[in-house]
């Protein structure tokens, strides 16, 4: 009877011993915090350190685990915490680590989400129906936004989120919100441009006071608002603002003789007819506030306005009266001024030493190996004697050039050949000194 209470009291109190040192011991995990400490931009890694709750001396050999994207980054705990280096590749689950198992993981969002600092670049953003923008947006804590964050559209029929981008469904404009910083982007869909492309015919000239003030100014807004996305006073820019002009403006803009500049108007100044000196498109009556010299003016592009060129071939007869437009310094003008780059009072021979353009950058005669060296830019000019065009875009066969020509009838998109580009352009304007760097450049438009 001895023996069996001697084995039972020895059970019991090896039960005890087990059960105390279990306690001491303590296996059992549970993440007491998660902290944000600082983002690595070049790296693309950020640091975050994974605290545990305390345990007991004995307990000190545990680890952290990382998972998510396709990718397990493992670190050994110190002490009562894990510092970990993540690549910024999008929402983790933290799971801490054992010699008895392993945590079911817990979403690095749940402890971390008050250092999310995020915000859309832009207060408002001009589509089309169909066009996508990818979400432009700034924030401390810097992983993919889709991966993180989840947005609310008012009105999803105007536009939509898809994949980390705006899509524009109808006209209209909606507001699209992320809900944890509150912060908002106003999306406006619109039918006054089209997607950027390149027209398979020339489209119709731009009607005499076809817009009213307020699509006037939704038009100078969207120009901006590309403009800017490309870089303002960039090489980026001043193509983009080509590009809008021609691509995705439905209207095309006349060739129209610069009044202004003629010697026997006593009026040598490129804003004779308010057609340069002037941020947006000249399509409202509102531009012409700004005008300080008129003669025989002011007339809104596609407006009649009397011309004192003859070049009966193309229409011009001296003293008739011909839709307003650009001629082919007036639109480059125009384009880099609108892109944020002033070059100032060029034109097409008036002003004294500054002719067709060509100084605005270094003048050089085109040859093949420049061609095929692939020195030639997209946004560098392209020039013929009395003649100044844009380059605003190349692939492997073609320069595409942006110009106004009276036998082009107005402001158009053309495209060379580029081992025969010289035989119409012997001259090029490389721009880089001009520009403020190339900004977001791309040689063809999406």
């Amino acid at each position: 009877m001895k023996r069996v209470f001697n084995i039972i009291l020895i059970t019991f109190l090896t039960i005890m011993i087990d059960l105390i040192l279990i306690s001491i011991i303590d296996y059992r995990l549970n993440i007491h915090n998660i902290k944000f400490n600082k983002y690595d931009s070049d790296k693309g890694i950020y640091t975050i350190t994974v605290s545990r709750e305390k345990g007991f001396i004995f307990n000190k050999y545990f680890g952290c685990i990382a998972v998510g994207n396709d990718i397990s980054v493992f670190k050994m705990g110190k002490g009562n915490t894990c510092k970990m280096e993540l690549p910024s590749n999008g929402n983790y689950k933290i799971k801490l680590v054992n010699g008895m198992g392993e945590t079911e993981g817990e979403s690095i969002l749940d402890y971390i989400d008050n250092q999310l600092s995020f915000k859309f670049a832009d207060e408002k953003i001009y589509l089309t129906v169909g066009d996508t923008d990818p979400i432009k947006y700034t924030e401390e804590f810097i992983v993919p936004v889709e991966n993180l964050y989840e947005f609310k559209t008012d009105n999803e029929s105007i536009a939509k989120v898809e994949n980390g981008s705006i899509v524009g469904v109808s006209l209209g404009t909606t507001k699209i919100v992320e809900p944890r910083s509150g912060s908002s982007v106003e999306v406006v869909v619109t039918d006054l441009i089209t997607k950027p492309e390149f027209p398979a015919k020339r489209k119709p000239v731009v009607p005499c006071n076809a817009f009213t003030e307020s699509e006037a100014k939704q038009l100078d807004e969207a120009l901006k608002y590309y403009v800017d996305k490309a870089g303002q006073g960039t090489r980026a820019g001043a193509v983009a603002a080509a590009r809008f002009l021609t691509l995705q403006f439905k209207y095309r803009v006349p060739y129209f003789y610069e009044n202004g500049r003629l010697n026997n108007s006593g009026v040598n100044l490129a804003d004779g007819e308010g057609r340069y000196y002037q941020k947006g498109l000249y399509v409202s009556k509102d531009k012409y506030e700004s005008i300080r010299y008129k003669f025989n003016g002011p007339a809104s592009w596609g407006c009649p306005l009397r011309n004192w060129d003859n070049n009966e071939k193309f229409g011009f007869v001296a003293g008739n009266k011909m839709p307003n437009g650009l001629d082919c310094s007036g639109f480059v003008s125009w384009a880099l001024y609108n892109g944020g780059s002033d070059p100032g009072d060029y034109g097409a021979g008036e002003t004294p030493d500054k002719y067709q353009m060509t100084d605005t950058g270094e003048y050089k005669r085109i040859t093949i190996k420049m061609i095929n060296d692939g020195l030639i830019k997209t946004g560098d000019l392209l020039n013929y004697p009395g003649h100044i065009a844009i380059i605003i875009g190349q692939d492997d066969t073609y320069f595409y050039v942006a110009e106004s020509l009276p036998h082009l009838h107005g402001v158009v998109p053309t495209k060379y050949k580029k081992t025969k580009v010289y035989y119409t352009f012997p001259y090029v304007v490389f721009m880089d000194k001009f520009y403020k760097g190339d900004g977001n450049l791309t040689d063809y438009w999406e």
